[in-house]
């Protein structure tokens, strides 16, 4: 079965998102104005002989990390412990490949903090292949880029994502 939100690569390869992992993430949409961010980690597997992606989970918020409105700070032993589990209950197949968290903006942007911190990511952040996916998840929009190891200063959107407005009215919004 196919993931129900998909984001084609710059490499060709895709970028899929299990409904799972969108449930976990719609739960999180700051739609009150009191809401505050959330995010974690994008538990995922590549596909044997191409370049795709499939993320079968995400971590919601656990306890040592800190939200307010406008900022998430991932703690890293928490969402390192579900790592570490889902590695070995996959037997080494199911694996880090990013990073999610929720704007109070309807169709999200990075933020100057937040493509910091995701160039720090991939300069030091331990991982297979040479990119990370970052997922941003708005109140009514979901956006997604890939940064590579090689390039610091290298955003990339996803070339797929124009594709999803109508995905995540039907699906997304609605799961």
């Amino acid at each position: 079965m196919s993931p129900p939100l998909v984001f084609l690569k710059r490499n060709g390869g895709r970028l899929g998102i299990s409904t799972e992992a969108l449930r976990t993430m719609q739960s999180y949409v700051q739609r009150e104005p009191g809401s505050h961010e959330a995010g974690g980690v994008m538990i995922g597997r590549y596909v044997t002989g191409g370049e795709d992606i499939v993320v079968d989970l995400v971590t919601g918020p656990l306890p040592g990390d800190r939200r307010s409105r406008f900022r998430f700070y991932r703690s890293k032993r928490s969402h390192q412990a579900v790592l570490d589990r889902e590695w070995q209950e996959s037997g080494h197949t199911r694996t880090y490949v990013g990073e999610w968290h929720t704007h109070p903006e309807p169709d999200p942007t990075p933020s100057t903090i937040d493509l910091n911190d995701w160039r720090r990511r991939v300069q030091r952040d331990t991982f297979h292949g040479e990119e990370l996916h970052f997922v941003i998840v708005g109140q009514t929009h979901l956006r997604a880029w890939e940064m590579t190891r090689n390039s610091s200063c290298d955003l990339r959107l996803c070339t797929g994502h124009l594709q999803v407005e109508a995905v995540l009215d039907a699906k997304f919004l609605n799961v």
